[in-house]
């Protein structure tokens, strides 16, 4: 210490104060940084997993219940009603609608910077409002936020054998469910595809007319004889008695017992009868299998992968009924696994490689050793922020974690080649540590500010891409500010106080060979240490508990063991550094030449500055008019995750069993298929979903090879049914986000919007850029409405409401109450039994009772039956009418964006759209709106970091004239970025966004490192003097950060896995960038300083250097 104390003394003027510290309290900064890494790795495995980053999307769902409405009646009297409340809220982007018969489903969107809780809320707050303004018989709405957690991530179905369909429904219920329910981290466990258990009450017309009952009074009696509600408490004797009245039906028995008249004695079973029914709305297989889908949701920020394997290790540890067996037909964490595997892979090949670069060049095992420890240490850094800010692991995150690997070393590297110079030239290695830290510290500052200087306020950046960049920025930030704070701080520490052996040769590496005796020496000597003798007890416990006893005279060979694990270990240890000392040896030689060959071409070069400048500047000039425009631009690149969605439409009113066949037809020419591993498929009345899962992707073609195949030969399958429409998507990136663009069409008339549907359907299915076209409009249905005649009605008593009413009990049914049987509760249903119901016309005949008359009409007496064509759905976005038009484009159709601005003017010439009828896309988060908000916001946001980066430069150097010098190989950077992308065939994209973001602070770090001696050595010698040495001294380490930034991105280009594509994009951009950035920055920035500085130059003390006076 007394001899730290010296050497600060005598190079106070030299030594930073941090450094100095660092170094003398060297046990503090070693705590520092220990519980840095241990804070890190507990809160790597605390964090959730997911395949990209969870978006902030402030969308409220309004659902209400109107049963038996039509989808007019839902429209007109439900949905416009709470358009209307919620259509006065601030920050609203849009509000879209779609009624269906007995459904009204509102979706309010806002601003992409709305609290989404607040919006809740707000919306919530409206739709009390207006709740009295809804018809009777209207069920409370319901208001929801979106959660995108609420798609399920795994999907099993349970196939029962020779049970019944029911049997197997049950068992799922009331075994299954609530064992997966208690799994941490399941938000919802749901069933599909099992009959569900129902109990009504048919009633009997003619037993209704006879005893002159109406349906209401035997719904009312049930209702009021259904009681479970607590009536209060009583304290008696010090114990609280609770209390309550409860009155529920256990069994069928006890329903046909209610009394409807108590003054006549009349029960329900006098009126019909009661029974048990066991109803089907959809079917589902796997596999042409019968089964119940069993679909599991996750909880916000829980680890989706960790999820489905618990729920996968839960099902292999139940023991089924006999004959049971459980199909994992579509797992949504396969790819999120595999994409994450892929990454880790990556993580770990380019700190590898990165430590070897260094190995290369610095030449010391020690020293190389010391400088990739900076790895582990500044990635710590990036998991703790994402646990304090509520970030998961997924692909945007760790992407910024490998990057970060190429970028942490580079300040230990600029620091340790500095301090080994020192160390060449003779000095001791504590006031090499401290004169070589000291002199790079403001470099070092400058070069991490200027990616901090862009990464920081960027991610403040709100929106949907917003929540990309910030992930990326603020983990990579938290790596970045973390190494720089390591290598000034606990990398000096390390190279302090760590001897670095003396170099090894060949000639070395054989004399430890030969050293087998002193092994054998060392091995007995180490009997006598506690650490031997301790593990020595070890080994014999294991043998004694593991082996016979033969075994334990093998223990008097341990000596012998631990020499050779000795003689082992120091003759590797040796071969590795004579292998490190003669490739350092070959690096060095052929450094130095280029180097020298380098510090000459500078020197020639600067008297032709201006040629050097004009030709880089017009290389740049040139790349962007000519290879720009033909990069396509889309928000995510598209991702074969492994999945097919197949969907089929059949025409409006066609039931489940003929929608049936033609999707078992479809399933089996799918199942026959090689590349097909199983088929998920679930068919309802006019249309069926097949969930197809592949093999993995390198046993078959890509998807977007896949996709146009499966369309042609599964539309030629069902040719014999002309109205069925087929319409097949690949999984994207997002969850639940396929390859198909949806847009809709939008006109304040509903007529005219089904004609122009039309119309475009027809235009586009010829269009070669289209592979198939759909839409949701123009499925109709046969309606009957029953307008009552009021001269009928006059003098009856009875009103339209009350005949309403009677209907719908008659044709749907009507709830009334719940019957509880086997600890189970389920709906009691009251209607007319369906055998009299046998057209529209017996409808007419059922009987209707006149108070005022006190006799029985039939309702054919009080009105007529019109038929008509209804719209099955009718939906609306901003109070317009809207229709969704689904297009699936054909392989090689330009970007999301460029493809709605190709149709707009395609169907704007066709006439379909005009002042009445606009087009936009459906999706406020679809790929053509997310592409075009990135088009607008990549440039503003690129212009931001620049100019933050300016403004940090310019106060590291209290100058605004040297930024532009350091800021000038980014042009540079963005040119080879440019070229990349067109050669590797790439698209531009948030992650390359993230590319050229990082562009700018990278390609001026070398420019940071070059100028800083540049400037340090104006003072003392003359500009050219200044540029020629430090191109000279600057050369390796710029060679050094560059190559290891260059590293990071072979992993990422060439990487072939499940999600590689995301991690492509900001490869080939940073490699390409950085690429020419560094080489122009080897010429064109000396070159463009020279220019513009030597008239400025003066004699030395005028010459201003870092940290002094601004101008």
């Amino acid at each position: 210490m007394n001899r730290l104390r010296r050497l600060q003394t005598q190079l106070f003027d030299r030594v930073n104060p941090m450094v100095g510290f660092s170094v003398a309290r060297y046990v503090l900064s070693i705590g520092i940084f220990v519980g840095v890494v241990l804070f890190g790795y507990l809160a790597t495995r605390a964090l959730g997993v997911d395949l990209l980053p969870t978006p902030n999307v402030p969308v409220v769902f309004i659902s209400t219940q109107y049963p038996g409405a039509t989808p007019a009646a839902v429209d007109q009297q439900v949905t416009q009603v709470i358009e209307g409340a919620v259509s006065s809220l601030s920050g609203i982007s849009s509000i879209s609608s779609s009624s269906s018969a007995g459904s009204s489903r509102v979706v309010v969107s806002f601003g992409p910077d709305t609290d989404q809780k607040s919006a809740a809320n707000q919306v919530a707050a409206q739709v009390s409002a207006a709740v009295r303004r809804l018809p009777n018989g209207v069920n409370p709405p319901s208001v929801q936020s979106f959660d995108p957690n609420a798609q399920p991530i795994l999907e099993f179905s349970l196939i029962g054998g020779g049970a019944s369909l029911e049997e197997v429904y049950e068992y799922a219920q009331n075994i299954l469910v609530p064992a997966l329910q208690r799994i941490s981290g399941v938000a919802n466990v749901s069933l599909t595809g099992g009959p569900s258990r129902e109990f009504q009450v048919l009633l009997d017309p003619s037993r209704l007319a006879y005893y002159n009952l109406t349906p209401q009074q035997v719904t009312q009696a049930i209702n009021s004889a259904s009681v479970d509600q607590p009536i209060g408490t009583l304290s008696q004797g010090g114990d609280a008695l609770n209390f309550a009245t409860r009155s529920v039906p256990s069994s069928l028995e006890q329903v046909s017992q209610i009394l409807v008249d108590s003054s006549r004695g009349v029960r329900v079973g006098d009126l019909g009868s009661v029974q048990e029914k066991y109803s089907v709305d959809n079917y589902v297989r796997v596999n042409q299998q019968p089964a119940v889908l069993v679909s599991v949701q996750q909880t916000s920020g829980s680890n989706a992968v960790a999820v489905a394997e618990a729920v996968r290790r839960l099902i292999e540890q139940t023991q089924l009924p006999a004959g049971y067996k459980v199909t994992f037909s579509n797992n949504t964490t396969l790819p999120i696994a595999a994409s994450v595997e892929n990454t880790y892979h990556e993580l770990l090949i380019t700190a590898v490689v990165v430590g070897i670069v260094v190995l290369l060049f610095l030449g010391r095992l020690n020293t190389a050793f010391t400088v990739i420890l900076a790895i582990p240490i500044s990635l710590a850094a990036a998991p703790i922020l994402y646990s304090l800010l509520g970030f998961t692991f997924n692909l945007v995150s760790l992407l910024a974690m490998i990057v970060a690997i190429g970028i942490v070393v580079d300040d230990s590297i600029v620091v340790a080649e500095n301090v080994e110079r020192y160390r060449e030239e003779g000095l001791g290695r504590m006031e090499a540590v401290l004169k070589g830290a000291s002199e790079v510290f403001s470099a070092v500052a400058a070069a991490s500010l200027s990616i901090l200087a862009v990464l920081i306020p960027v991610s403040f950046i709100g929106g949907f891409a917003g929540r990309f960049i910030q992930q990326f920025a603020l983990g990579l930030s938290a790596a970045v500010l973390m190494s720089w704070l390591e290598a000034l701080l606990f990398l000096t520490v390390r190279m302090a106080y760590t001897p670095d052996a003396h170099p090894l040769s060949w000639r070395d590496f054989g004399r430890s060979v030969l050293e087998v005796r002193q092994a054998v020496a060392w091995g007995l000597a180490s009997l006598r240490k506690p650490w031997a003798i301790l593990l020595g007890v070890t080994l014999a416990v294991v043998l004694w508990r593991t082996q016979p006893p033969v075994y334990l005279p093998a223990l008097l060979l341990y000596p012998l063991a631990l020499g050779l694990a000795y003689y082992l270990g120091r003759a590797l240890l040796s071969f590795l550094e004579a292998l490190t000392t003669t490739l350092h040896g070959l690096t060095e030689a052929a450094l130095t030449y280029t180097r020298e060959a380098y510090a000459r071409s500078v020197e020639r070069l600067l008297a032709h500055s201006p040629w050097v400048l004009g030709g880089a500047l017009a290389f740049f000039g040139l790349t962007l008019l000519l290879i720009a425009p033909r990069i396509p631009f889309n928000f995510v690149p598209q991702t074969d995750s492994g999945f097919i969605n197949v969907n089929l439409r059949m025409p409006s009113g066609t039931t489940l069993s003929g929608t049936n066949p033609v999707a078992a037809r479809l399933e089996a020419f799918l199942l026959a298929r090689p590349e097909v591993v199983s088929v998920q498929t679930t068919v309802g009345n006019t249309n069926a979903r097949l969930v197809v899962q592949l093999k993995p992707v390198e046993e078959r073609p890509s998807v977007f090879t896949l996709i146009p195949q499966l369309q042609r030969a599964m539309q030629s399958l069902i040719a014999d049914q002309p109205s069925a429409r087929v319409f097949i998507s690949g999984g994207g990136g997002f969850r639940g986000q396929g390859t198909a663009l949806n847009f809709n069409l939008a006109s304040p008339s509903y007529e005219l919007l089904n004609t122009r549907i039309n119309q475009a359907i027809q235009l586009l299915q010829s269009d070669p850029k289209v592979l198939s076209v759909n839409s949701d409009l123009g499925q109709t249905n046969p309606q009957n409405n029953f307008v009552p005649d009021p001269s009928r009605m006059a003098g009856t008593g009875i009103t339209a409401s009350s005949v309403a009413q009677a209907l719908q009990t008659f044709a749907s049914g009507s709830r009334a109450g719940t019957v509880e049987i086997g600890g189970l509760s389920y709906p009691l249903e009251v209607r007319v039994n369906p055998v009299y119901l046998a057209d529209a016309q017996s409808l007419l005949s059922l009987p209707i009772y006149s108070p005022t008359l006190q006799t029985n009409l039939t309702v054919g007496q009080l009105g007529s039956i019109v038929q008509s064509q209804a719209p099955l759905t009718i939906s609306r976005t901003n109070r317009l009418y809207t229709a969704q038009l689904s297009i699936n484009p054909a392989p090689g159709a330009p970007p999301a964006a460029v493809f709605e601005d190709e149709l707009h003017r395609q169907l704007t010439q066709a006439g379909i759209l005009d002042n009445q009828v606009t087009l936009s896309e459906s999706n406020a988060f679809g790929q053509a709106a997310l592409s075009r908000q990135l088009s607008i916001l990549g440039p503003q946001v690129f212009g931001l970091a620049l100019l933050l980066a300016y403004l940090v430069m310019g106060a590291q150097f209290n100058s605004f004239r040297y930024p532009l010098y350091l800021l000038l190989p980014v042009p540079f950077a963005i040119t080879g970025a440019l070229w990349f992308i067109y050669f590797f065939g790439r698209q531009l994209d948030i992650f390359s966004l993230l590319g050229f973001l990082l562009l700018i602070g990278l390609s001026a770090k070398n420019a940071i490192l070059y100028l800083d001696f540049v400037v340090e050595r104006m003072g003392r010698m003359s500009l050219k003097e200044a540029l020629v040495e430090a191109a000279a001294l600057r050369f390796r380490p710029i060679v050094m950060t560059t190559l290891t930034v260059l590293v990071i991105s072979f992993p990422l280009i060439l990487g072939g896995g499940a999600g590689s594509e995301f991690g492509q994009g900001l490869g080939v951009v940073m490699l390409g960038g950085i690429l020419l950035s560094a080489i122009l920055t080897f010429f064109v920035v000396p070159a463009t300083f020279y220019l513009f500085e030597r008239g400025r130059t003066g004699p030395p003390h005028a010459v201003p250097a870092l940290g002094g006076t601004g101008d």
